[in-house]
């Protein structure tokens, strides 16, 4: 099992190779060789960058056939922390839209934000 910091080093390794890559005016799997790589991992490497947003978006959609096909796309919620709106002179209610991964959706608009955890709180219980 690969350590945190060996994880993180490889990371910045592959994200290195595979922004340098397209000035080389090669297909990776010769760039790869050239820089003794192993393109099977480097195309592995590829797919965990593009799934955290670290890949540059000109090098989404680039490279061999292999890396070409499309895949669709994975929703995931995002931890978001709320803060008061002290300082603002008017104040809006919260609109909020909710995709839940067994594809059902919820539109929400709250009067007050101190309703958004207690709605969290729910949606986070099991069926």
């Amino acid at each position: 099992m690969m350590t945190m910091a060996a994880r993180d080093a490889k990371r910045a390794m592959w994200l290195k190779h595979w922004q340098e890559w397209p000035g080389s005016g090669e297909r990776f799997a010769e760039y790869a060789r050239r820089h003794d790589l192993n393109a099977d991992e480097g195309y592995r490497w590829k797919r965990i960058l593009q799934r955290a947003g670290l890949l540059p978006e000109q090098l989404t959609g680039a490279g061999d056939q292999a890396t070409k096909k499309s895949k669709p796309a994975v929703l995931r919620f995002a931890r978001v922390r709320i803060e008061s709106a002290r300082h603002a002179e008017v104040s809006a209610p919260l609109r909020l839209q909710v995709v839940l991964t067994n594809g059902r959706r919820a539109d929400l608009v709250l009067d007050q934000e101190g309703h958004l955890p207690r709605i969290l709180k729910l949606l986070e219980q099991p069926a």
